[in-house]
């Protein structure tokens, strides 16, 4: 859908260069602007043949060129580049882009049309806007890491998985595909402005909602949902855990008969999700006792055969070996310059403009492409 769309990425780490990763999947052509030394994430660990496997898979969909925006002869060959661009991307602190001179004023100026993000970690006014960010810095700042962990706990940070750089770039794909699809109703491009911050917020209307009805901070439940009962990991004979949910009343009666339990459906206690909830501490234990009784598998059979929802808790190792995963090809396997990787595209399936992956590029290796195509000579 996005053929003949050309894509500037002048990111660094995850949030830009993943949103053009995700833009390249639906056909843009996408030129990432590489510095010398490399972006940081090429240097994350685990290694494959010398380069992160992180760094390969958010540097799927792009050719790659690196330029010295310090230097005004690659300055002068990046704004070539952005002149020709329909979408000009960074996740810069927005003084950055303003001194080298590639900020949206320098760029619209030679391109009216563009579609230009600057997506900044805090946003562009108050005082934090000049303040560096990181995605753990945003999941303690946003309160995200105040209800994750264990009850009773100070909250986590989630270590192994940047939440909110990934939240944020489907955030910049979606503001980019609505300002394009603005620039063909009106012909005017734009700028964009997001932050790391406003993302982490967004993704947490549900609890922001709680706080502003209660005026009390959510808590760390572990696995529980604050809202609803059951719902939340339960150990079971084998050691396994599964998750169990009840998200509508109709399925409490269905797993009261599953469990056997039918002595507390209509039990006054739990006759309802908001009396569940009220007597949360009287329920669970019921319910943890008795899933104590049967491995995992037993369960989550018996579950599903009286239509209650429920699901295993994977490791990636499940996840790879699950024949569902298969059958949709979820995890498409990439043959790139560095050996197989495992990668997971755009999300999303569309049955007339089809995606597509193309596995990232050894880093300058597009060089003499790109600058041909601008017409521009090397001395």
């Amino acid at each position: 859908m996005l053929e003949g769309t050309k894509v500037l990425d002048l990111g660094i780490f995850g949030v830009g260069p993943l949103a053009c990763s995700f833009l390249g999947n639906m056909g843009a052509d996408v030129i990432r602007v590489e510095r010398p030394g490399l972006d940081n994430t090429y240097y994350l660990v685990p290694h494959k043949q010398g380069a992160s496997a992180i760094y390969i898979v958010i540097q799927c969909n792009k050719r790659n060129i690196i330029l010295d925006l310090k230097t005004d002869t690659d300055r002068e060959i990046a704004l070539r580049l952005a002149e020709k661009a329909a979408v000009v991307i960074h996740n810069y602190q927005p003084e950055v882009m303003q001194r080298l001179g590639l900020d949206y004023d320098a760029v619209s100026k030679i391109n009216p049309g563009v579609i230009y993000v600057s997506s900044s970690g805090y946003g562009h006014k108050g005082p934090l806007a000049r303040t560096p960010s990181f995605d753990s810095y945003q999941q303690a700042m946003s309160g995200f890491a105040s209800i994750t962990g264990e009850p009773g706990s100070q909250g986590e940070i989630l270590r192994q998985y940047m939440h909110i750089d990934v939240s944020c770039a489907m955030g910049v794909c979606g503001s980019v595909l609505l300002a394009l699809l603005a620039r063909e109703i009106t012909g005017k491009g734009q700028k964009i402005e997001t932050s790391q911050f406003e993302l982490s917020l967004s993704v947490q209307a549900t609890r922001i909602a709680e706080y502003f009805a209660t005026g009390v901070s959510p808590k760390p439940m572990g696995s529980a949902n604050p809202n609803i009962v059951p719902s939340q990991a339960f150990k079971t004979l084998d050691g396994s855990y599964i998750n169990v949910s009840i998200p509508r009343e109709e399925y409490w009666p269905r797993l009261c008969k599953a469990l056997e339990l039918d002595g507390i459906e209509k039990d006054p206690r739990f006759i309802s999700n908001a009396e569940r909830v009220r007597n949360r501490e009287q329920l669970i234990p019921i319910l943890e006792e008795k899933f104590a009784s049967e491995p995992a598998r037993w369960w989550l059979i018996l579950l599903r055969r009286h239509d209650v929802p429920c699901g295993p808790y994977y490791t990636f190792d499940n996840i790879v070996a699950d024949p569902h995963v298969a059958a949709n090809q979820m995890l498409p396997v990439l043959e790139t310059p560095w050996g197989k990787v495992m990668h997971t595209p755009f999300p999303v399936k569309f049955s007339k403009t089809a995606t597509s992956i193309k596995p990232a590029v050894k880093p300058d290796s597009s060089r003499e492409e790109i600058l041909n195509e601008i017409g521009y000579k090397e001395k």
